[in-house]
């Protein structure tokens, strides 16, 4: 394999910009997109040198067996062209993340089964135009914590700094009204399982509202809210937040129902690196998707582009038996698909006087879908803390490819988290945006719907 920093004139441009205040794209990145140069989505069309990334073609891949929410694996005639142990890593040391690295040095068996790359993320036309109007219209402001002018689709196809890449990542599309039950499983250092969380799901975009505009565009791009059916103890609680594209002036909001006390609270506490409960300790509240919520903590440093073996194309571990893909210290290397991808990487560093358990993370954006397939984190003594992975789905039916489920690997307790299960609760709906639909997504709603 071949490693590089990729020589396209904006990435070396911004490798080693610290965030200011940004305008618009270039025109030649405006005309990088046009020509296909770039995919619409502000990825490298063409594949690498050695052929082991292959060229972008605009074809979601042929769905396999009827149309359902478990969606069958498009690629399962594919054999694994490498497979990366502790034995060989060294061999490949410039393809693998830190954390990837400590995990094969740590856990014995763990392996990467690498397979040819599938360029799968194709996404609807009306995606791609509304990514073509946001290269000349969306800028930041307040230091990248604000988007403004950007709607309908990623606002940065062509980033100039890490804030540029990590809103790429907030805003990328995972549909517009998006539900499904996942389950959270949670694996001790001894190899204890435990599930701690089954949960119903609804996210709905009025970013991707496809009758809204920049113009009448409120400013909320996502709502999510979550209700809580097992363990027993727990059922009935539910959650509700609302996301904005201004973190400077408009904090996450957030509202929990529990039902021992029949009222709903504010709750701005679900939020950065408060311990999310259900993780035992393992994962925060921003620790969704490998990140998600607010930049204000955090400079966020473009480091470049780089080829790296990332997981990808997972439908298939999404569709086995829980007993199956869990192992004792990581998911069963078996069942996990890993391929050579480009990904962006951006670093992000504790701002002066702010506070986050994760002192620096780095995080690792696929150039296909701008979501974080990889990410490492470091405590304040330096130390690699946690590695994280996210595991893509294909849905070919609408066309997108997303990460939903994913993992968070203590490297130091051994401990370990795998979230957004669906292995076992039917897979994803998925739904156009209806605005009556957020009238679900509301405190009154989450407590008139409360039980017990």
């Amino acid at each position: 394999m071949h490693h590089f920093f990729l020589n396209h004139k904006s990435a070396v441009a911004t490798a080693a910009l610290v965030m200011a205040c940004a305008a618009q794209a270039a025109p030649e990145d405006v005309a990088a997109l046009k020509s296909g140069t770039l995919t619409p989505y502000g990825a490298e069309r063409a594949g690498n040198k050695e052929g082991t990334i292959p060229a972008w073609d605009d074809k979601a891949p042929a769905a396999q067996g009827a149309a359902s929410a478990k969606r069958a694996d498009p690629f399962a005639a594919d054999k694994p062209r490498l497979t990366i142990t502790a034995a060989n890593a060294s061999e490949h040391a410039n393809v693998l993340t830190d954390g990837t690295k400590a995990l094969l040095a740590k856990v014995p068996g763990f392996k990467l089964e690498v397979y040819p790359s599938r360029r799968s993320a194709v996404f609807p036309q009306a995606i791609y135009d509304q990514v073509l109007k946001n290269a000349s219209r969306a800028k930041l402001a307040n230091d990248g914590l604000t988007v403004e002018g950007a709607y309908g689709g990623i606002p940065f196809p062509v980033p100039r700094n890490g804030h540029e890449a990590i809103w790429n990542h907030m805003l990328s599309y995972r549909g517009q009204v998006t539900s499904f039950v996942a389950d959270k499983y949670v694996m001790t250092a001894s190899g204890d399982q435990v599930l701690t969380s089954r949960q119903r799901t609804h996210l709905i975009y009025p970013f991707y509202d496809p009758a809204g505009s920049p113009d009448q565009f409120s400013g909320e791009w996502a709502r999510a809210r979550i209700d809580i059916t097992e363990p027993p103890a727990n059922a009935g609680q539910a959650l509700m937040t609302i996301d904005y594209v201004d973190n400077f002036g408009k904090p996450k909001d957030g509202w929990q129902y529990l039902p021992g006390q029949r009222r709903v609270r504010k709750s701005p506490s679900i939020a950065y690196d408060t311990p999310d409960g259900s993780a035992a300790g393992l994962a925060n509240f921003d620790d969704v998707n490998l990140f998600i919520g607010a930049q204000d903590r955090y400079q966020m440093k473009l480091l470049g582009k780089r080829e790296m073996v990332v997981p990808y194309n997972n439908n298939a571990l999404m569709a086995k038996p829980i007993k199956e893909a869990v192992g004792k210290s990581t998911l069963n290397p078996d069942f996990v698909r890993w391929e050579l991808h480009r990904v962006w990487v951006v670093e992000a560093t504790l701002r002066d006087g702010k506070r986050n358990t994760a002192a620096k993370r780095r995080l690792y954006l696929d150039e296909d879908t701008w979501q974080a397939v990889l990410a490492d984190s470091w405590d304040a003594q330096g130390k690699l803390w946690k590695t994280g992975q996210a595991f893509t789905l294909v849905a070919t039916d609408q066309p997108l490819a997303t990460t939903l489920s994913y993992a968070w690997f203590d490297l130091l307790s051994g401990g370990w988290v795998y979230a957004g299960a669906v292995n076992e609760t039917g897979g994803v709906t998925y739904r156009p945006f209806d605005g009556k639909q957020l009238t679900n997504f509301t405190p009154s709603a989450l407590a008139s719907s409360g039980v017990r």
